[in-house]
């Protein structure tokens, strides 16, 4: 009895142990969070007072100054049309050739994998240069069109793979009932097997869309007034002499929020989907 209670003291102890870590990595993950939007919502004048005023009353004051800048908010804008028209063409061809890729005996499937992921194994630094002359010879710098394809090439490895082992999961025998009822090959792809792939559409659709609103070398280096992202209009409000802290919170916040939202949806998704694809593999 005596040695059964001394195990459940000791496991209460462990558990203890195991909350108060995830708690303070949980304090440390989100205080600069906490930090970077309460410095948004006060005065300018009170932004880096210290000792820090931790009540204050909070005002949107920084976001209607930041509102009221044409270049943030045509940055903003751009960064919306151009990253929403890389995902949706990034999906078009992406989960297709994902789908052909899984399904058909591909000559040299192995080899296009591969020559798909080698997009993705080179760091950004060693292919920006490349891209700036060919962006340069075919009047793609600083257009939307040349960005568009940007995030496209960034993102197009990522959807084929995720799709292609989600496809794997799916059984044929599912396409092969519905041809059998008298489905098209296309039909059964398209009633069948997209329906089941579609939490890992929206996955890689969400990913894919955090990868490229917040990439900012390629902006940085392929963009200079008309196709300017809202990532890169942050550095606006660091001068060489002074930096505005209040506006450069607000468009943090700003930058930083989307991302926050669409992590919730793919925590959700991706458990989702890939419990999904399991259970159909089984």
């Amino acid at each position: 009895m005596a040695l059964l209670e001394s195990r459940q003291t000791r496991d209460r102890i462990k558990e203890a142990v195991r909350h108060l870590v995830l708690l303070c990595w949980t304090v440390a993950v989100l205080f600069p969070l906490y930090w970077i939007a309460s410095m948004s919502l006060k005065p300018p004048s009170e932004a880096l007072q210290l000792p820090p005023n931790w009540l204050f009353l909070p005002t949107v004051y920084n976001y209607l100054q930041l509102f009221g800048e044409p270049s943030f908010v045509s940055a903003l804008g751009n960064s919306i049309l151009m990253v929403s028209a890389s995902v949706l063409l990034v999906l078009l061809l992406g989960v297709p050739g994902a789908y052909v890729l899984s399904r058909y005996d591909v000559p040299k499937k192995q080899d296009v994998l591969i020559w798909i992921l080698s997009s993705r194994m080179l760091p950004p630094i060693a292919v920006v240069i490349p891209f700036f002359v060919i962006f340069r010879t075919f009047n793609l710098y600083d257009t939307r069109i040349g960005m568009v394809f940007m995030y496209l090439t960034i993102n197009i490895s990522l959807v084929v793979w995720v799709m292609k082992a989600f496809f794997d999961g799916i059984p044929v025998s599912l396409e092969e009932a519905a041809m059998t009822d008298g489905a098209t090959r296309f039909q059964a792809f398209r009633k069948v097997i997209l329906p089941s792939a579609l939490p890992g559409i929206i996955s890689v659709a969400i990913i894919s869309f955090i990868f490229a609103w917040i990439e900012m070398l390629f902006s940085l280096i392929l963009t200079n007034q008309r196709a300017v992202t809202v990532s890169m209009q942050v550095f606006k409000f660091i001068g060489s002499r002074s930096i505005e802290w209040s506006m450069l919170a607000a468009a943090s916040v700003i930058v930083i929020l989307p991302n926050l939202l669409f992590v919730v949806f793919v925590n959700r998704y991706l458990a989702s989907g890939l419990s999904f694809g399991v259970v159909l593999k089984e």
